[in-house]
């Protein structure tokens, strides 16, 4: 057998031991369109009914999921890094981790760390009144978004965002997003 395919096989092991080890669910990477986000829903899904989670943590699941996707598909026009795109959902003592990353111009990215940073710096009221009186009066002048979507993860997970942007060239930048969906008691059939 040739060492480079050696090399590659041996890769395909270390990868599937990463993923077993991380108890990753579902990967992806690629451009992310509507039809995308719904075949990673249903898939997300066919996951989660094998596992009898409860309805509950399915839910704040797939909302988070909706918005990270949605994040991604918002800041993420068309350019050489649309295809490095990822999403990723694992499982751990702590509950179910869902990463999402995209390319974004160096420009969006200042002010998009400015809006995570003051989520983050919110209590739990103030992300929920913050939340509701966008609802209300469904804009706010000088800030269309306002990054709602981000907002309503934080308040359905209950943690802050976790993100990091890394420099890819002098133009963009790769933004990445952790958040954690923690379920009340977790489930007996994590193992």
């Amino acid at each position: 057998m040739k060492e480079n395919v050696r090399h590659d096989l041996k890769y395909v092991s270390r990868f599937r031991e990463h993923i077993y080890k991380n108890r990753i669910m579902l990967t992806y990477m690629g451009e992310i369109s509507q039809e995308i986000i719904l075949a990673l829903l249903n898939m997300t899904e066919k996951k989660l009914d094998a596992s009898h989670e409860d309805i509950g943590i399915k839910s704040k699941i797939f909302n988070v999921m909706v918005e990270c996707l949605q994040n991604i598909t918002y800041h993420n026009e068309r350019n050489k890094y649309s295809r490095s795109s990822m999403f990723v959902i694992s499982r751990n003592a702590g509950g179910y981790v869902i990463y999402s990353g995209n390319a974004l111009q160096k420009l969006k990215a200042h002010e998009l760390q400015e809006k995570l940073q003051r989520i983050n710096d919110m209590t739990a009221p103030e992300r929920k009144d913050f939340y509701l009186h966008w609802l209300q009066n469904r804009r706010i002048k000088g800030n269309p978004g306002a990054g709602l979507g981000l907002i309503d993860i934080a308040r359905k997970t209950g943690s802050d965002l976790e993100f990091n942007f890394e420099e890819i060239d002098g133009e963009y930048v790769y933004f990445a997003l952790k958040t954690v969906v923690k379920p009340k008691t977790w489930s007996k059939h994590y193992d």
